[in-house]
């Protein structure tokens, strides 16, 4: 009879081993997964940006992966901007543009007409740089905390340095 039980349980111990080894992977994955959404929340927010030539752009990224990017004129004004939505891949940053944003007789002007099916690729370099696939370097110099998204109809934002 002693002998029947002991049989008995390593039967349904082993049935279940499969499982006890799913459980550890599918625990790795799911923090690996909780990972890259905290990397992408750590980008998250208000940028100063310089690109190469000393342009001074704004970034604003939010966590869920939308967001817009300004462009500003040597005098501070805003000339441009886009909608933009960004994934973070591991150590890639991919950006797609929608609407468009710039400066019309002082009062910002928006028109969205769709998506660009143009993907921007960026090589995330460290803390601070990000490189453009074929393009120039962005460095992100400082959180701007009072930092507003400029609605269409409003005056058009000035960047001071």
């Amino acid at each position: 009879m002693k002998l029947l039980r002991h049989l008995t349980f390593n039967r349904v111990f082993f049935s279940f081993f499969p499982l006890y080894l799913l459980v550890p992977l599918l625990c790795l994955a799911v923090s690996h997964g909780a990972s890259a959404e905290v990397s992408q929340r750590a980008w998250a927010g208000n940028w100063l940006v310089v690109g190469e030539g000393d342009q001074q752009l704004v970034w604003q990224l939010h966590a869920d992966g939308s967001g817009y990017a300004y462009g500003f004129a040597p005098g501070g004004e805003l000339s441009h901007g886009f909608a933009i939505s960004w994934s973070l891949l591991g150590d890639r940053v991919r950006v797609r543009t929608g609407a468009a944003v710039r400066c019309s007789g002082g009062v910002v002007d928006v028109a969205f007409t769709g998506w660009s099916p143009v993907t921007l690729d960026f090589a995330v370099l460290d803390g601070r740089h990000w490189r453009q696939h074929g393009g120039g370097l962005l460095s992100f110099q400082r959180r701007l905390k009072h930092w507003e998204t400029p609605t269409a109809g409003s005056e058009c934002p000035k960047l001071s340095s």
